[in-house]
């Protein structure tokens, strides 16, 4: 068994051990403190190594708040998922620890989680949010009961999103002709904003499969686009270059000729403005671990860093700003992902097959395209009065 060290810190023990290496190659350490007496933190101490070695997570205490029961279940989880993912787990958690983290874990009961969940429906969290934070909060409490087997039930198991909770901030939806015609005249060509909102429109993209598209992955003379990446964010990290969303997100998508047109034109616009800002116009770079970088054309990029020619750029070369387009959409009381919602509903209406529409929108199967984006239109409507008439009819 590897050694269980323990020292005084202040008027408490603490215990630490060695468990391996960390994904930087450094050697990473166990630690918890708030044990009364050094034989108290040494038992603590063998049964953490004993679960650590079992794969569970550190902590054996039977003082430990759902706060650091919280940050533990967070350092796990981050080796398992993405960096995306474990960014958003924590955000979450934060609420999670702000209303309950304070309370030992094996004092927490379900009236703490509902009353949590009611006041953060008071604060305007919308379902989708409060869903999540509900979710985390189950998952999380799963691992405390097994395999961890620091409480015997999970408190958050019947507990449920208050009723009252907004469906969304800024919902989702179908965007009407008027509303398409006044984006395209906001944001004009040569915008930052306007790539992005006609590939959208025109292909039912997602922002960030959008914004980390580059000129190598565009097919003009064929008409096709291919998903290979797509730019992420999480505050840790910034934007950085990450595999599509799932497997059937990378895909080919055939493009109209009006887009088709449009980029052409536009990777000619690139061209001028490279011209015109001559060394000072900006590459992108996707460096270590994906990272994204901006280097000035006049600068030498380090060896181990590859060049990305983005296709929504501005006028110096930079990446366009996925917060800067959402926050500009909500001003106008819109959703950026009202586009693919757009796009996917106009598909049905107009008699696309369901598994088409799937593949083209990069979902496993035709249900979820069904389910999630679209809507039973006035068209559709009619379309199903039509075929029930003519059947009657008996032509």
């Amino acid at each position: 068994m590897a050694k269980i060290r323990t020292r005084k810190r202040g008027k408490t023990y603490s215990y630490s051990f060695d468990a391996g290496l960390n994904a930087n190659g450094k050697r990473k350490v166990v630690e918890k403190g708030g044990y009364a007496t050094k034989k108290e933190a040494y038992e603590a101490g063998t049964k953490a190594f004993a679960a650590w070695k079992n794969g569970n997570i550190a902590i054996v205490s039977e003082k430990v708040t759902t706060g650091d029961f919280l940050d533990d279940w967070l350092t796990m989880k981050a080796d398992e998922v993405r960096p995306k993912t474990i960014a958003l787990y924590r955000t979450m958690s934060a609420h999670i620890k702000t209303a309950v983290g304070s309370i030992q874990l094996q004092t927490l009961c379900p009236r703490d989680i509902d009353t949590m969940m009611r006041n953060l429906a008071k604060t305007g969290k919308s379902k989708s949010t409060l869903v999540k934070i509900l979710n985390i909060t189950k998952v999380s409490l799963d691992y405390a009961v097994y395999p961890c087997e620091l409480i015997q039930n999970n408190p958050a198991s019947y507990v449920k999103v208050p009723k009252n909770a907004p469906k969304e901030v800024v919902p989702r939806r179908i965007l009407t002709p008027t509303e398409l015609s006044d984006l395209f005249t906001k944001f004009p060509f040569e915008h930052p904003f306007h790539i992005p909102i006609k590939i959208a429109y025109h292909t039912g993209m997602r922002l960030g499969e959008i914004l980390g598209l580059c000129w190598d992955n565009v097919d003009l003379k064929n008409g096709k686009i291919t998903v290979v990446r797509q730019i992420n964010y999480t505050p840790a990290t910034g934007y950085y270059f990450g595999a599509p969303k799932t497997e059937t997100s990378k895909r080919t998508i055939l493009v109209d000729g009006q887009l088709v047109a449009l980029l052409k034109k536009w990777k000619a616009q690139q061209a001028k403005n490279e011209i015109a800002a001559g060394k000072m116009y900006v590459y992108c770079y996707e460096g270590d671990n994906g990272g994204l970088w901006h280097i000035p054309k006049g600068q030498a990029a380090p060896e181990r860093m590859m060049r990305r020619p983005l296709v929504c750029t501005n006028g110096k070369g930079e990446k366009v700003n996925a917060h800067a387009i959402q926050r500009a959409f909500s001003r106008l009381g819109l959703n950026f992902h009202s586009l693919r919602h757009t796009h996917a509903t106009m598909l049905m209406e107009n008699h696309a097959m369901p598994k088409d529409v799937a593949a083209r929108l990069g979902h496993s199967n035709a249900s979820i395209t069904q389910n999630l984006y679209t809507h039973d239109t006035e068209e559709m409507q009619k379309d199903t009065l039509a075929i029930f008439e003519q059947a009657i009819s008996g032509k």
